[in-house]
C-alpha cells in the first residue's frame, strides 16, 4: 500500500482521495463511491504526544492513519501506560466502538507527528449501509486485531519480562515494530517500567546478544534472543 512517506504534504480532499484510491479497502471501487467516501471524511493533523481521544469517551469517529503512527494505550490510576497496539500508516482505529456504539476501549496518542483521515460515526455507518462491499476487508482487519489482543494477553500472563524484551527486539529487527523506540516506549509496550527494560538490555549486552548505543539497539545474536524469548 502506498501512503505519504514524509512531510510536508498538502492535507485536503486531493490527498484524502489519493490515500483512499491506493488503500486495499477501496481497490477497484467506482469513482462515485470514492466521491461519497471523501465527502464523508475530514483530515486532522496531530503533533507527537497529542491525545486524539480518551478511553471511555463516546465514539465520535473512526479514523485511518494516513501518515505517522498512533499508539492505542491503557492508563492506570497510578499513571502507568500499557500500549495495546501501534496503529501504523494505512491502518484503521476505533472501528469496533463505531459499530457497537460503546465507549472507546483505549486512549489514542500520536506516537509521531501524524495525519488522520476521520469519519464521524453518524456519517460512517450510513456509508457502510450504502456500500456494503467495504465491510469485508474492515471486518477481516478487526478479526486480526482481536487475535493480536489475545496474543498480547497471553504474552503478559505467561512470559517473563526478559522473554518479552527479547521478543520485542526480534520484532523490531524484523520490521514488525517501529525501529526507533525509547526504553520508556518499550516498557509501555511490554507492560513494565523503564528501569526493568534497562536491566534486561544490560544483561543482553553483557551476554553479547545486543549492542546498546545512544538511541540505537543493534541485534548481534538473533538466535540467542529467540531462545530467550521462547524460554
Amino acid at each position: 500500500m502506498t501512503t505519504p512517506k514524509r512531510w510536508p504534504i498538502e492535507p485536503g480532499d486531493s490527498e484524502a482521495r489519493r490515500f483512499l484510491r491506493e488503500h486495499p479497502y477501496f481497490q477497484g471501487v467506482a469513482d462515485t463511491i470514492l466521491d461519497d467516501v471523501v465527502r464523508a471524511s475530514r483530515v486532522r493533523e496531530l503533533e507527537r504526544g497529542q491525545v486524539y481521544a480518551l478511553e471511555g469517551d463516546p465514539c465520535e469517529a473512526v479514523c485511518f492513519v494516513m501518515l505517522g503512527r498512533m499508539d492505542a494505550v491503557k492508563l492506570s490510576v497510578e499513571g502507568r501506560r500499557q500500549v495495546i497496539s501501534i496503529v501504523q500508516a494505512g491502518e484503521l482505529f476505533y472501528l469496533a466502538p463505531a459499530l457497537d456504539g460503546g465507549g472507546l476501549p483505549v486512549t489514542t496518542v500520536a506516537g509521531t507527528r501524524s495525519l488522520l483521515l476521520c469519519f464521524r460515526r453518524e456519517a460512517f455507518l450510513p456509508l457502510l449501509d450504502r456500500h456494503p462491499e467495504m465491510m469485508r476487508p474492515m471486518l477481516a482487519d478487526l478479526a486480526l486485531k482481536l487475535r493480536q489482543l489475545g496474543d498480547l494477553v497471553a504474552d503478559l500472563s505467561l512470559r517473563s519480562v526478559p522473554q518479552r524484551v527479547a521478543g520485542l527486539l526480534l520484532d523490531r529487527a524484523e520490521g514488525k515494530l517501529p525501529a526507533r523506540m525509547t526504553q520508556r516506549d518499550m516498557a509501555a509496550q511490554l507492560g513494565t517500567v523503564r528501569e526493568v527494560v534497562a536491566r534486561c538490555l544490560g544483561r543482553f549486552q553483557d551476554e553479547g546478544w545486543v549492542r546498546v548505543g545512544r538511541g540505537v539497539i543493534e541485534v548481534l545474536d538473533a538466535d540467542a534472543l529467540r531462545a530467550e524469548a521462547e524460554g
